[in-house]
C-alpha cells in the first residue's frame, strides 16, 4: 500500500508565538534567568525546551524574585498583574501577541465609551480572562452562548478571541443581531494566521483522506482546527507528538485502501521541528523522503 503524505501550505508558528519565543530566548541569554507566569504558550514539548534554557514557570508573582526578567506570555495578562509587577519591581518582558493587545484595547475603548462588551470565545481562555478585564463588566459568549445579560443592552460592542474560528464569530454575530439594541459596533480581532491555517487545512482536507492534526492537548486553536478539518468530511486525527502516531498507520493515515492521500498541519502554537518529527516518524514508518511539488511544503512517499 502506497500513500502520500502532505503538509499543509500554513502550519505551526503564527507570527505572536514566534515573537515570545523569540523575547523568552532573548532574555535567558542575556539574564540566565527568566520567569514566565504561567506557560508563555500551550504547547508542552516548546515549554520545556524553553524550560531547559532557563525559563520558569510560576503561578504566582510570589514565586518570581524581587527583580527578576518576568515574561507575559503570549496570551497576555490583565492591568492587575502589569501593575502588582511593577510594585514587586520586577523587569518585565512584555510577550503578548500584538494582535492580543489589539483585542485589548478595542474591548477598553468600547467600555469607555459606554457599550456593553461582548468577548465572543473560550471562557476559560487566558487570553479571554486578560480581555475582559480591560472591560469590566464584559459577557463572555462561547459558541453563541446565552444572551440573557445582553436583552436589556442598548448599545453591544463585540471583539473575539484571536483564535476564535471566523465561522463561529459571524453566527454568534448573527444572534446578536436578533437583539433589540439602537447600535452594534463591532471589531473583527481574529488573528489572520488563524484564518489563513483553516483555508490551508481546508484545502488540503478537500483532496486527503484523511488528516492529522498535530499540537498540544492544551491548545485550543489546535482544537478549533481539527474541528475544522473533520468539518470538511475527512476523518481528523488530533495528536501532539510523533510518539501518538498508530503502528502502521499514522493515526490511522495508514489503514484506508491500496492509495491515498494523508494530510498534515499544525497549530498556530506547534513548533516546526514538532511536525517534523511527525512527518519524519511516518518516514520511519515505511516512507521515503521526496521533494515537495509546487504548492506544497512537503511531501513523502509511505509505502
Amino acid at each position: 500500500m502506497k500513500f502520500r503524505v502532505e503538509l499543509a501550505e500554513e502550519s505551526g508558528f503564527c507570527f505572536g508565538v514566534k515573537r515570545a519565543i523569540e523575547l523568552a530566548r532573548a532574555t535567558t541569554a542575556r539574564e540566565g534567568t527568566a520567569y514566565s507566569l504561567g506557560p508563555i504558550i500551550h504547547n508542552p514539548q516548546e515549554v520545556a525546551r524553553l524550560t531547559r534554557g532557563g525559563v520558569r514557570v510560576v503561578d504566582s508573582l510570589d514565586e518570581v524574585p524581587e527583580g527578576a526578567p518576568l515574561i507575559i506570555r503570549s496570551h497576555g495578562a490583565t492591568p492587575e498583574v502589569f501593575d502588582e509587577a511593577r510594585r514587586r519591581g520586577l523587569a518585565i518582558v512584555d510577550a503578548t501577541c500584538l494582535l492580543v493587545k489589539r483585542a485589548q484595547e478595542r474591548a477598553g475603548e468600547l467600555a469607555e465609551g459606554g457599550y456593553r462588551v461582548v468577548v465572543v470565545g473560550e471562557a476559560h481562555h487566558p487570553e479571554v480572562q486578560a480581555i475582559v478585564e480591560y472591560a469590566r463588566g464584559a459577557v463572555v459568549l462561547e459558541d453563541g452562548g446565552d444572551l440573557e445579560a445582553l436583552r436589556t443592552a442598548r448599545r453591544i460592542g463585540v471583539v473575539a478571541q484571536t483564535t476564535q474560528s471566523p465561522g463561529d464569530y459571524r453566527q454568534v454575530l448573527g444572534r446578536l443581531l436578533a437583539l433589540e439594541f439602537s447600535e452594534l459596533r463591532v471589531y473583527n480581532t481574529v488573528c489572520r494566521a488563524t484564518l489563513q491555517r483553516q483555508r490551508a487545512a481546508g484545502a488540503l482536507a478537500q483532496r486527503a483522506d484523511v488528516m492529522i492534526v498535530v499540537g498540544g492537548r492544551n491548545s485550543d486553536n489546535t482544537r478549533r482546527l481539527a474541528e475544522f478539518c473533520g468539518g470538511e468530511g475527512v476523518p481528523t486525527y488530533r495528536i501532539e507528538t510523533a510518539a501518538d502516531l498508530e503502528p502502521g498507520g499514522g493515526g490511522g493515515a495508514g489503514s484506508g485502501g491500496t492509495r491515498g492521500r494523508g494530510g498534515v498541519t499544525g497549530g498556530a502554537s506547534t513548533p516546526d521541528w514538532v511536525i517534523e518529527e511527525v512527518v519524519a516518524q511516518l518516514c520511519r514508518m515505511g516512507g521515503s523522503f521526496s521533494e515537495t511539488q509546487p504548492g506544497q511544503r512537503r511531501g513523502e512517499e509511505i509505502q
